[in-house]
C-alpha cells in the first residue's frame, strides 16, 4: 500500500471520527459552561422528539403566573415567574436547562403577546437596568417598571408652595418647567464624571442611563417625556452592533415597545466622524449571519461606510477621556441649540411674589424668636406607652408623627397631610436592584 493511500485512509478515519464526536463534543463544552446541561445528555444524545421549552412554558405559564400574583393580582416579577416556571418546563424536557434571559426576554413577552386577551389583567414587571436623574431635584429613579410607572403617574406641572414656616419652593415632578432636554447613555458608569462636571444642572438635563439594551421601561419613558412633550432626546453609544440597536430601538416600534408619539433623536456618537484616533477592537463575536446584521445596523440608521468597520470592529466610550466624552456632549447640544428651561410669565410672577413674601415672614421669625421664652416642658411619664398605643391604631405612621400626636390627638390629619405633601414632593418610586438579564432581545 503507498504511502498516499495510507494517509488518504487516515484522513478518513480521522473524518469519521470527528463528525461521530462533534455532537458529543458540542454537549461537553455546553456542560462545562452550563453544568446542569449534564442531567439533558440523554435528549441531547438521541433523535427522539422531545417536548419543547416554549411548549412546555404554554402549558405552564398562566398557573406560574397566578401562584406568583395571587388572588390580589400582586405585580410578578419576571424572575418570580421563572422560578415557578422553571422546574416544571424542565421536567418536561428532560432536565434541559432553562435560562433567565430567554425566559424573561422570549417566552414570557411571546406568550403574553399570544395570549393577549387572557393576561390582559397580567401585573408582569422587570428589574431596573438603569437609572433616572433628574436636574437639580437629585432624583434618581430606576428604570424599572414600577419605578417607572410611578413617576410618569406622579408628574405634574411646577407647583409654588408659600412659605409658612418653611421657605417657600417650586415642586417639580417631570418635564415640564424643570427639563430642557434628556440624555441617553448605554452605560451606567459615567454618572461620577456626570455630577463631577454639574452635566444634568448646567443644562437642564435628565440623565438617564442602562446597562446596555435599552428595557421597555426605558422605551416607555422616553415616549412619554420626549414624544409628548416635545423635549429632545440624544442618544450616546458605543460605536458597535449593539450601541447601535440601543440608538434605533429608543425611536422605533419592536415587538417589544410600540411608541405612541413620534421620536426624532440627536444621536451624539459614537459614529464615524468621532472614533479617528481612538483604540478599536475586534467586532463582538455573534451567530447572526452577515446579511441579517447588515440589514439590522441598516435599519438603525448606520451608513455604509460605518457598517463596513462595524462587521469588523467596534469602539467603545470608554476610548475616550473624560474631557473629550464631555466635549463630545456638549458639543452636540450646542450644535442642537439646547437651551435652560424658562417658563412663561405667570410662573415667573408667582414664584417671585412666593419668595418674596417668605423673605418678609423669615425676617418677622427671626425678630419673634429673639423675644420668644420658651416655657419649662414636662414630659409625661407614660410617653412610650402613649407613643406605641398610637402606631397600634395607625401603622401608617412613623414614631415621631405618632409623639405630635402624643402631644395633641388632634394633629393627625395635619400629620396625615404633611406626609402627603412629602410624598408627593419626592415622588413615591421604587427602586429595585439592578439585576435584569437582557440578551438583546427588541
Amino acid at each position: 500500500m503507498t504511502t498516499n493511500k495510507r494517509n488518504a485512509i487516515a484522513a478518513d478515519i480521522i473524518d469519521a471520527v470527528e463528525s461521530a464526536t462533534k455532537k458529543w463534543t458540542r454537549q461537553r463544552k455546553s456542560e462545562e459552561k452550563y453544568p446542569g446541561n449534564i442531567r439533558y445528555r440523554a435528549s441531547r444524545m438521541t433523535k427522539v422528539a422531545r417536548t419543547s421549552q416554549k411548549d412546555a412554558a404554554w402549558k405552564v405559564m398562566d398557573e406560574c403566573y397566578l401562584a406568583v400574583s395571587g388572588p390580589r393580582n400582586l405585580p410578578a416579577l419576571a424572575r418570580q415567574i421563572y422560578y415557578k416556571a422553571r422546574p416544571l418546563i424542565m421536567e418536561m424536557t428532560d432536565d434541559k436547562e432553562l435560562r433567565y434571559g430567554y425566559f424573561s426576554q422570549v417566552l414570557l413577552p411571546d406568550y403574553i403577546e399570544e395570549h393577549s386577551s387572557k393576561c390582559k389583567g397580567w401585573r408582569v414587571i422587570y428589574d431596573a437596568r438603569g437609572h433616572l436623574q433628574e436636574p437639580h431635584t437629585n432624583r434618581r429613579i430606576g428604570i424599572g417598571t414600577i419605578e417607572v410607572d410611578n413617576y410618569l403617574r406622579m408628574m405634574r406641572s411646577p407647583e409654588v408652595s408659600a412659605a409658612d414656616f418653611s421657605d417657600a419652593s417650586i415642586n417639580i415632578i417631570g418635564p415640564a418647567g424643570g427639563i430642557a432636554g434628556v440624555l441617553f447613555c448605554e452605560k451606567e458608569g459615567f454618572n461620577p464624571l456626570f455630577q463631577a462636571v454639574d452635566l444634568a444642572n448646567r443644562h437642564d438635563l435628565m440623565i438617564v442611563s442602562t446597562k446596555g439594551v435599552s428595557v421597555t421601561a426605558a422605551r416607555k419613558l422616553v415616549d412619554r417625556i420626549c414624544g409628548r412633550h416635545a423635549i429632545p432626546l440624544f442618544v450616546l453609544h458605543d460605536f458597535d452592533i449593539a450601541g447601535f440597536m440601543i440608538a434605533g430601538t429608543l425611536v422605533r416600534d419592536t415587538r417589544r415597545y410600540q411608541f405612541s408619539s413620534a421620536i426624532g433623536a440627536v444621536d451624539l456618537g459614537l459614529r464615524l466622524k468621532n472614533i479617528g484616533g481612538l483604540e478599536r477592537e475586534p467586532a463582538a463575536a455573534t451567530k447572526t449571519n452577515e446579511a441579517d446584521l447588515r440589514a439590522q445596523l441598516k435599519e438603525n440608521c448606520a451608513t455604509e461606510e460605518e457598517i463596513e468597520i462595524l462587521l469588523k470592529e467596534r469602539v467603545e466610550l470608554n476610548a475616550l477621556g473624560s474631557d473629550e466624552l464631555i466635549e463630545l456632549i456638549e458639543d452636540g447640544l450646542l450644535e442642537y441649540g439646547l437651551k435652560k428651561v424658562m417658563p412663561d410669565d405667570k410662573l415667573l410672577a408667582k414664584a417671585y411674589e412666593a419668595f418674596h413674601r417668605g423673605n418678609e415672614l423669615r425676617e418677622k421669625f427671626e425678630e419673634l424668636e429673639e423675644g420668644f421664652e420658651a416655657t419649662e416642658i414636662k414630659v409625661p411619664k407614660n410617653l412610650r406607652k402613649k407613643v406605641k398605643a398610637i402606631l397600634d391604631r395607625h401603622p401608617d405612621l412613623r414614631w415621631d408623627d405618632a409623639v405630635q400626636v402624643a402631644l395633641d390627638d388632634e394633629q393627625l390629619d395635619r400629620v396625615r397631610e404633611e406626609k402627603r405633601k412629602a410624598k408627593n414632593k419626592a415622588g413615591d418610586f421604587t427602586d429595585a436592584d439592578d439585576d435584569e438579564d437582557e440578551d438583546g432581545s427588541e
